[in-house]
C-alpha cells in the first residue's frame, strides 16, 4: 500500500509528466478505465480515484472512491463526536448547498470521511447523517486506520488522535471535478460560500 500511495503522490505532483512531447506524456501518465456502471472514460493521472483504498458506506456496504467518478464532489474529513470544528464545517457546507436548486444538487455530492475509524462505524454515521439532516447528495464514509491516513495525505488534511479520543485536525473543503481531480481547496471555517459556489456552478 505504501508503494502504491507513493506512486499516486508522484502522479499528483506532476513530476512524472514534465516532458513536453505528447507521446512521452501519454507513456508516463497511466490512466485507469472507469469500472462498469460508471461514466465511460478514463481517469487522468491527477485523479484522486487512483487511490485504491476501500471504505464502508452508511449501509455497511464496501465503497471505493472510484464509484464517485462522473459526478462533481465536495469532500472533507471530520469525525462525528467533534463538538466544535466539524459542526461548523458542516454548517459551511450546508450554506453552499443552499445556493442550489434541488435539480442542481443532484449533480454534485458532499462526501465526508471520518478520522475516527474506531467509533464512527457505518451504523454510527448513518444515525449521525439522519440527525444532521444529511440526505440525498450527502455521503458519509468509514475507513480503517490505513485508509483514513492514505486519504488524509493525498488531500493534505492533517490530523492527530488525542488521548481523550478526540482529534486535532485541519479544516479543509475540497472540490473534485468529474474525473476526481482537485480543482478547488479552501482552508478554514466560517468562510463565505461564494468561491466554492462559483466553482460548483462552473462544473455542473
Amino acid at each position: 500500500m505504501k508503494k502504491k500511495l507513493l506512486y499516486f503522490l508522484i502522479l499528483l505532483s506532476g513530476f512524472a509528466c514534465s516532458e513536453p512531447q505528447k507521446t512521452e506524456k501519454a507513456a508516463c501518465c497511466s490512466t485507469t478505465p472507469v469500472s462498469s456502471g460508471q461514466q465511460a472514460g478514463i481517469l487522468p493521472g491527477s485523479s484522486l480515484y487512483h487511490l485504491e483504498t476501500g471504505f464502508t458506506d452508511p449501509s455497511g456496504k464496501p465503497f471505493t472512491l472510484q464509484q464517485l467518478a462522473g459526478k462533481t464532489v465536495v469532500i472533507t474529513m471530520f469525525f462525528s463526536h467533534c463538538e466544535y470544528a466539524c459542526p461548523m464545517m458542516i454548517h459551511d457546507l450546508k450554506q453552499i448547498e443552499e445556493h442550489f436548486s434541488s435539480e442542481e444538487r443532484d449533480k454534485f455530492q458532499f462526501v465526508l470521511v471520518s478520522f475516527d475509524h474506531l467509533r464512527d462505524t457505518a451504523e454510527r454515521l448513518s444515525a449521525y447523517a439522519h440527525t444532521q439532516g444529511m440526505s440525498g447528495n450527502w455521503l458519509l464514509l468509514h475507513g480503517e486506520q490505513d485508509a483514513v491516513k492514505d486519504l488524509s495525505v493525498v488531500l493534505d488534511i492533517v490530523y492527530e488522535a488525542q488521548e481523550n479520543g478526540s482529534f486535532a485536525h485541519s479544516n479543509k473543503k475540497i472540490i473534485l471535478d468529474k474525473s476526481g481531480t482537485v480543482v478547488f481547496a479552501e482552508e478554514g471555517l466560517q468562510r463565505a460560500p461564494d468561491a466554492a459556489v462559483s466553482k460548483l456552478k462552473e462544473l455542473i
